[in-house]
């Protein structure tokens, strides 16, 4: 099998990209007096559009389908593949940069959703499947389950459907041939009961790895939080992980984060939404940069599609590194962030 690219891109809903990407939308936009239609009215109609495509892709990955849920009209499509011992990203959004640019509802935030692929842990068909993440970037909105419930973060194994800002998002496992049948309604049938827990609430210490699971039969989906309000503190009852310093041309200072803050995942940019975002004057940086996500024994730094780019030094620009030791990252032209872990 020859490499392919970790990421696939279709828009079908005529977005233009390199526009101007000048209004940020924070607060929502009311929506037209119009009831959205079903998920699986949805699923039903747009599955023509890309079943075939992701028939086609025989690696472990993910579908990431973006329906308008007022006109079932399909909107794009990004087909992203898991990687062996590192983690591939996607970022969802109104700005031309993003991986699912979704251009035809105002309410979508330049930068409103990351979805994060663990490693794949084995090449052999069916032996496994993708688990993932999907974190709201600190939006206004956020975004909800198929149910309507609101929602800041989610970690699932096995198909998600949500609805975020106008559209209707299919989170859908590939790797199978055999699960994209001809009929959209037989499709429909195929995808396995979504199964919730409030990891929020309920089960705090609660972990995908540790509960039985087959993904042919039910999607579990964890509720959890995202990158909390910067008005919230990032340390609690003193479990400091570490901390990111921030060297600017003429500026530098430190964020001290916590351990649960850097789980839930930290915002860096120019942007008020973002953490630290006084310490930064480099306007090359974009308003939501980075993510600084800690997963499982793993700390990511995100690159959220920004115009110029992440990098570790002398190397190209990454939508994902991963921070060992003392790593330094360049954001932006002028900026560095180094993260060290507390003793």
């Amino acid at each position: 099998m020859g490499p392919a690219k970790t990421i696939g891109i279709d828009l079908w809903a005529g977005q233009v990209r390199a526009g101007q990407n000048v209004a940020t939308c924070y607060r929502p936009v009311p929506r037209r007096a119009v009831t959205p239609r079903s998920m699986r009215d949805l699923f039903v109609g747009a599955y023509p559009r890309f079943a075939s495509l992701c028939r086609d892709v025989d690696e472990p990955g993910l579908a990431l389908l973006a329906v308008d849920e007022l006109t079932g009209a399909a909107a794009g499509l990004v087909r992203l593949r898991a990687r062996f011992g590192r983690h591939v990203a996607a970022i969802v959004g109104r700005h031309d940069q993003c991986d699912l640019f979704l251009s035809g509802h105002a309410s979508l935030a330049l930068r409103h959703l990351a979805i994060v692929l663990d490693p794949v842990q084995s090449w052999r068909r069916n032996s496994t499947t993708v688990r993932y993440r999907v974190l709201d970037l600190r939006t206004e909105a956020g975004f909800t389950d198929e149910n309507g419930k609101a929602l800041r973060g989610l970690r699932a194994e096995g198909p998600g459907l949500i609805r975020v800002a106008g559209h209707a998002l299919f989170i859908l496992p590939l790797g199978d041939p055999t699960d994209w049948p001809e009929s959209g309604e037989d499709a429909w049938q195929m995808l396995p009961e979504r199964v919730y827990f409030d990891e929020m609430r309920c089960s705090a210490d609660g972990s995908l790895t540790n509960m039985p699971v087959d993904p042919s039969r039910k999607s579990m989906i964890f509720r959890t939080h995202g990158p909390r309000d910067t008005g919230m503190s990032l340390v609690e009852r003193g479990d400091v992980a570490g901390s990111l310093e921030v060297i600017g041309a003429h500026r530098r200072g430190a964020l001290t984060i916590g351990d649960s803050a850097l789980r839930d995942g930290v915002l860096i940019g120019r942007y008020a939404r973002c953490d630290g975002s006084e310490m930064l004057e480099d306007l090359s940086m974009s308003r939501v940069h980075l993510l600084l996500l800690h997963v499982d024994d793993t700390l990511l730094a995100i690159d959220t599609c920004s115009r110029n780019g992440s990098h570790l030094p002398g190397e190209r620009l990454a939508r994902v590194i991963s921070v060992t030791g003392e790593t330094e990252i360049h954001v932006g032209k002028h900026t560095r962030i180094r993260w060290r872990w507390s003793a």
